[in-house]
């Protein structure tokens, strides 16, 4: 039997920089039903594809593959932001997160700030117009990464991950005011970037899903101290 999200996470003790709370928090939504599709033409975001290839013996195979249906003529399908608050009063970095209900995963995922590409967009206009969107805030683009793949044996979904400074000094990001879809319930914290690695853990065990490309890039920071590169 499906259980309420609220009764598998392990309330937080510690205290995050909450900085915005919209019309509900993530923890209180929960799956009420799982059906089958029989047919995909009534899913609005997903396909699923057959693919026939031939291997490198020249066998012929078949691969099954869900597909985005959403995807635009630039052939990217969105964007992440690896958004780093910077202060200018002595406070260090922190980076800003979201606790988001993912129903796949039936749980809160921390992500970073993420969305499509809407048609007739490059990819740092999508970056920012998504970051004011769902967080409020007006930052810059200081590196734009290469489009990777998200799980490729299972997706051809696909994505760049750019990373975006916020100058907290600035006016326009003093109070923040997100323009959420109707469906979307996004909080968003921020944790210190040096503590981020040790902090995405403690959250993984109270319950959270975390993003695959948020950790990634956490443990590859943790990787680079470690090992002093």
């Amino acid at each position: 039997m499906l259980r309420s999200l609220s009764k598998l996470i392990i309330p937080i003790t510690r205290q995050f920089t909450t900085m915005s709370v919209v019309k509900g928090k993530p923890e209180l939504a929960k799956i009420l039903k799982v059906e089958k599709v029989k047919d995909t033409a009534n899913c609005k975001w997903i396909g699923l594809e057959k693919i026939t290839y031939q291997d490198p013996n020249g066998q012929e195979r078949i691969w099954d593959s869900a597909v985005r249906t959403t995807r635009n003529s630039g052939s990217v399908d969105g964007i992440g932001m690896f958004t780093i608050l910077k202060y200018k009063d002595g406070t260090p970095d922190h980076v800003l997160l979201q606790k988001q209900f993912r129903p796949p995963v039936e749980g809160v995922c921390i992500e970073v700030p993420a969305g499509l590409i809407d048609a007739n967009e490059d990819i740092p206009t999508a970056a920012l117009r998504e970051l004011r969107e769902e967080t409020g805030y007006l930052g810059k683009i200081v590196e734009q990464g290469p489009i990777i793949y998200n799980d490729p044996g299972f997706t051809n979904t696909n994505m760049s991950l750019v990373v975006v400074e916020v100058d907290m000094t600035l006016p326009e990001n003093q109070k923040p005011v997100s323009q959420l879809e109707d469906n979307e319930f996004i909080e968003c914290f921020s944790i210190p970037l040096t503590e981020l690695h040790e902090e995405l853990v403690k959250l993984e065990k109270e319950g959270y899903r975390l993003d695959a490309r948020l950790q990634n890039v956490a443990h590859g920071i943790y990787l680079a101290k470690k090992l002093n590169l």
